[in-house]
C-alpha cells in the first residue's frame, strides 16, 4: 500500500515537471504573440522571458514541495488513526481480561466464603453443645455431640477444605493481599481440629470443656477475619 501510493506521488511530480516546460514555453508564446514584445531586451540582461522560466520552474518546485507535504501529512493521519485503533483494541482487550478476571474472583470467592461460613457455623454449633453440656453432662448428651461432631467434621474434612483450597488455586494470585490465600490453606488444617479432638481421647470435665469452648471462639474468630478479608478483596478493584 505505501509502496503504491510512492509511485503516485513520484508519477505526480514527474508529470509536474514534464509539463512545466510546455506551460513556460506556452505563456512565452502568448506573451509575445499578444503584446508583440521581444524576447530579448537590450536594456536589461535578465529579460522577461527568463523570469517567467524562473517563475515557471519555481513554481513547479512549490508545487512539488506541497504535493509530497500533503502526501507526507495524510500519510501522518492514516498512521495516527491506525495507532489510535491499536490502543483502542489493545484497552478493550484489557478491559475484556479485567472483566473476565474479576468475575473468576468474585464466583469464586463466594464459594470459598459460603463453605467458610459453614465451616463457622459448625464451629459455633460445637460451641452451644458443650456449653449445654456443662449444664447437662448426661452420657445421652456426650453421645450426641460426639456423634453430631463427628458428622461436621466429616463434612468440613473432606467436602470443605477441600473445595476451598481447590477454589483458591483458581483466584489466590488475584488476592491484593499476597498472604491471604496463603494463610487461608494453612489454617484449613485446624478447620476440623476442634470437632475431632471431642471424638476421641477427650478429657469431658468442666475445665477442659471451658477450654475447649475458649479455642472454638478464638477459631470462629478467625474464621470471622478470614471471611472479612476476602470479602474486602471482591470489594476492591483488581489492579492492572
Amino acid at each position: 500500500m505505501e509502496r503504491k501510493e510512492k509511485i503516485e506521488v513520484n508519477q505526480k511530480i514527474r508529470l509536474l515537471f514534464y509539463a512545466t516546460p510546455v506551460v513556460v514555453l506556452l505563456t512565452i508564446f502568448l506573451i509575445y504573440w499578444i503584446f508583440n514584445v521581444s524576447f530579448f531586451s537590450d536594456n536589461d540582461s535578465t529579460n522577461w522571458g527568463t523570469s517567467i522560466i524562473e517563475m515557471g520552474i519555481g513554481t513547479s518546485i512549490t508545487i512539488a514541495i506541497l504535493i509530497y507535504s500533503n502526501n507526507q501529512q495524510r500519510r501522518s493521519e492514516e498512521q495516527q488513526e491506525k495507532i489510535t485503533e491499536l490502543v483502542s483494541n489493545i484497552q478493550n482487550i484489557e478491559k475484556q481480561h479485567y472483566e473476565r478476571e474479576r468475575k473468576r474472583l468474585m464466583v469464586f470467592s463466594q464459594r470459598i466464603i459460603s463453605n467458610l461460613e459453614s465451616t463457622r457455623q459448625y464451629h459455633f454449633a460445637l460451641k452451644n453443645w458443650l456449653t449445654d453440656y456443662l449444664n447437662n453432662d448426661t452420657e445421652e448428651n456426650k453421645q450426641n455431640i460426639i456423634l453430631s461432631s463427628r458428622r461436621n467434621w466429616e463434612t468440613i474434612e473432606h467436602f470443605f477444605i477441600p473445595h476451598i483450597k481447590n477454589d483458591l488455586g483458581y483466584i489466590g494470585e488475584l488476592f491484593q493481599d499476597p498472604l491471604l490465600s496463603k494463610n487461608i490453606i494453612n489454617q484449613c488444617n485446624s478447620y476440623g481440629t476442634m470437632l475431632k479432638d471431642v471424638q476421641e481421647n477427650f478429657d469431658w470435665k468442666n475445665d477442659t470443656v471451658l477450654m475447649k469452648i475458649s479455642a472454638i471462639d478464638k477459631q470462629i474468630d478467625i474464621l470471622i477475619t478470614t471471611i472479612d478479608g476476602i470479602k474486602k478483596e471482591v470489594m476492591e478493584p483488581l489492579e492492572p
